[in-house]
């Protein structure tokens, strides 16, 4: 009962601009990044960008590893992510809606729509900087862990 209330109360709180209702979340550090090095980054991982970097020529911003952690487990309980629908709410929908969220709540904008390889098939996900690496974002399921870990593999992004 107690989740109802608060979800009520962010929601009035959204529509209504304030801010303030958003208790717990994280105090997160920003860095800055050139996005020629983001780029270059991308190219050494062997990741196609095939409609160029969005930001080019802009600052992308990124945080910690413990940022990234606490920005995607406060996304999570902050936003009721829907259940997965084929074709209608599947992994690229869940891809969009993290990049989104994670660019307009924490203005992180070095998170990437990835596309690769999983045990699961091919599929979309996340990458997002962390201090001086990238990390993959499950978003479907709030999981964090390192390149190449659990057989996911980088193939193409949107970023």
């Amino acid at each position: 009962m107690l989740e109802l209330i608060r979800n009520i109360a962010c929601g009035i709180c959204k529509a209504l601009g304030e801010q303030e209702f958003e208790a717990g979340k994280p105090d997160i550090t920003f860095y800055e990044n050139d996005s020629q090095l983001v780029q270059k980054e991308m190219q050494d991982l062997g990741i196609a960008i095939p409609m160029g970097l969005w930001d080019a020529g802009e600052p992308y911003y990124y945080t910690t590893l413990w940022g990234v952690k606490e920005a995607t487990k406060w996304i999570r309980k902050v936003y009721k992510f829907p259940k997965y629908r084929k074709a209608r709410m599947d992994c690229d929908d869940f891809a969009i809606l993290f990049k989104g969220l994670m660019s307009s709540e924490f203005g992180i904008n070095d998170c990437a729509i990835q596309l690769g390889n999983t045990p699961m098939g091919y599929h979309a996900f996340n990458l997002v900087r962390a201090e001086d690496r990238r990390v993959v974002v499950e978003p479907q399921t709030g999981e964090v862990f390192e390149v190449g870990e659990k057989g996911y593999q980088l193939d193409r992004a949107v970023l």
